[in-house]
């Protein structure tokens, strides 16, 4: 498998032979830096679908219910969920901020109010 951050290494690698492409760097490496997954709905694994002939897997930032649904309408081969379902820290991080974050909502709403 081919860990890639681009759609060049992914067509290099799928030019040089590897049996599964993976889009595990994106967004991680100096080449792909700012670059997101799931920006302009899944383009680049949109783009990979196109010009690879080996089957993609997707990887990296794949951290929700929704995203593997939507990737794998796509047509992806498989989906990895890492560190979403493997770090109880991340995992109880998102559900603080979002505690905090509707906290602050109620705060405001009810500060309007009066």
């Amino acid at each position: 498998m081919a860990d890639c951050s681009t759609i060049e290494e992914m067509v290099a690698a799928d030019q040089m032979g590897f049996d599964y492409i993976g889009t595990t760097l994106v967004g991680y490496t100096k080449q792909s830096a700012g670059d997101r997954i799931e920006e302009d709905d899944f383009a680049i694994i949109r783009q990979a679908l196109q010009k690879v002939r080996h089957p993609i897997i997707a990887e990296g930032n794949i951290d929700t219910p929704e995203k593997v649904k939507r990737v794998l309408e796509l047509g992806v081969f498989s989906v990895v969920v890492g560190s979403a379902i493997t770090r109880p820290q991340l995992i109880t991080k998102k559900f603080v901020s979002a505690v905090e974050a509707a906290k602050e909502e109620l705060a405001q709403a009810s500060a309007s109010r009066g």
